[in-house]
């Protein structure tokens, strides 16, 4: 996925070239921007230009439409939640079967102090240059 992101990238930022990428997850009727969150860690992504996708009757999901968001503007989004095992060193989404018989639920920020993301469920990274980062 990363070297699918890369690729966008390059192509996006290539003089000459003036094609949107955008991504889909098959099945879905939206299409993605490739910072999306929804996309980050998602199999079998298919990439294509924005006007493939929309000839195609896919819209654009609202949740990653650069123009519903000002720049500006740095939203307050809903605490994230992960799980933990008391004595373990990984964090983990809710269903995940590492977690152990009783995990524990910690919001993202407290969980990666402590704790390390789990390779098997792979939750969701707390981003670097969060206020809370002290390598940020």
């Amino acid at each position: 996925m990363r070297t699918l992101v890369a690729l966008i990238v390059l192509l996006a930022f290539t003089p000459g070239v003036q094609t949107e990428y955008v991504l889909v997850k098959p099945g879905q009727k939206v299409y993605h921007q490739p910072f999306c969150e929804q996309v980050a860690h998602a199999k079998n992504v298919v990439a294509m230009t924005r006007t493939q996708a929309e000839s195609r009757g896919l819209k654009q999901d609202p949740a990653c439409d650069p123009a519903t968001h000002s720049a500006g503007e740095k939203t307050k989004s809903a605490p994230v939640y992960v799980y933990v095992q008391p004595g373990g060193k990984y964090y983990h989404r809710e269903h995940c079967k590492n977690a152990g018989a009783s995990p524990k639920r910690l919001s993202l920020e407290e969980a990666a102090k402590t704790y390390w993301p789990c390779p098997v469920c792979k939750p969701p990274i707390r981003k670097r240059g969060d206020s809370s980062d002290p390598q940020g």
